[in-house]
């Protein structure tokens, strides 16, 4: 076998092994782990709406005026993190998942056009009050549309996220939370120590001790991730309660 063909046998081994490893993770950052009949419904207290735009629990009455509009993990299937927000939902704030083409914003124009999207949806609601959340590259987009349009904003959450990385928000005027995990392999404790700085001071730091990145949600198997030593309930009791103490403030 000449050393051409076998070079080109190489390349498509390497183009398929590639390939089917995409393949799996995708299909591992599938939504698992909950009761999808219960959650992702409707009830005396919520209503449940899926579309091609946005996943959303609205309660029946609205107590608080709040609502939270959420930006996914990369390739993470935006309904791992319904169980999240459907419980806030039943404490009385209105939850917003925004779907991302491809479960992914590649390209900066890509990443714009989410980012204008979510401005139109707080901007055309009449409520008084929306928090921007964001889980891992969802982190970073949750504080990319903070850098842009923080005057429709009353706070921010970032989950499992070493981000803000490139943007300076020292200087907006709104309340961040940062929740990030003690084991968490993808956005480590010394990047978090490493770009606060990028953040007001008036960020409240929270670790979980025992947390992982992939429990910030409920989905599968994920590189880098970080082995928990906490369960995933755990993990989301601390990431429920911190939120709620949060929004309670506001």
């Amino acid at each position: 076998m000449g050393s051409s063909k076998k070079r080109k046998l190489i390349r498509y081994f390497l183009l398929t092994f590639w390939v089917l490893v995409f393949g799996w993770q995708f299909y591992q950052m599938n939504a698992q782990g909950f009761n999808k009949s219960e959650i992702l419904s409707s009830n005396q207290n919520i209503v449940f709406s899926d579309t091609d735009e946005y996943i959303s629990f609205v309660p029946k009455v609205d107590s608080t005026m709040i609502s939270l509009l959420f930006f996914p993990g990369a390739l993470v299937q935006p309904d791992a993190y319904a169980p999240l927000l459907k419980d806030l939902a039943m404490r009385g704030y209105s939850t917003y998942i925004q779907k991302i083409p491809f479960r992914i914003a590649i390209t900066d124009n890509m990443e714009d056009k989410a980012l204008n999207k979510a401005y139109s949806k707080i901007n055309s609601s009449s409520d008084k009050k929306w928090i921007i959340v964001g889980h891992s590259r969802g982190g970073r987009m949750a504080a990319n549309y903070a850098a842009k349009y923080s005057q429709t904003l009353s706070g921010m959450i970032l989950l499992g996220t070493s981000h803000p990385k490139e943007k300076d928000l020292t200087q907006i005027d709104i309340p961040v939370l940062k929740l990030s995990a003690s084991e968490d392999g993808l956005a480590s404790p010394s990047e978090i120590s490493q770009f606060a700085k990028n953040l007001p001071v008036n960020t409240n730091f929270v670790m979980i001790d025992g947390g992982n990145h992939s429990q910030f949600g409920y989905y599968g198997f994920q590189f880098g991730s970080g082995k928990a030593t906490l369960t995933l309930e755990e993990q989301q009791k601390i990431i429920q309660r911190e939120i709620v103490n949060f929004l309670n403030k506001r």
